[in-house]
């Protein structure tokens, strides 16, 4: 019994580093895509920025999704990293609002 017990916490701690990954990365996208909204906004593209936008605030619930699954240290650095992230959507998405007025 011990061996399974052992591989079942070995496989929740995989888990939960792969977990901690997808986070990390889909964060990193949303960065991404927040930037390149912003220069696509920049050079009149707005069609091409909202869909930027869309796929950020996608890719926010998946992160919202799976953020109460990892440890209190990794949802602290997670959810630094969602303010910085709605502090550069947020403006964009009214600088898209302003222009559609």
């Amino acid at each position: 019994m011990g061996d399974i017990d052992k591989d079942i916490r070995e496989l929740r701690e995989k888990t939960g580093r792969t977990r901690y990954q997808f986070l990390r990365a889909e964060l990193q996208t949303c960065f991404t895509a927040l930037e390149i909204g912003k220069y696509e906004l920049s050079v009149g593209n707005a069609t091409v920025a909202e869909r930027e936008v869309a796929a950020v605030e996608k890719g926010i619930r998946a992160i919202q999704r799976f953020l109460p699954e990892v440890s209190a240290e990794q949802r602290r650095e997670v959810e630094a990293k969602l303010l910085e992230l709605n502090g550069i959507l947020d403006p964009l998405k009214a600088e898209l609002n302003e222009q559609s007025l």
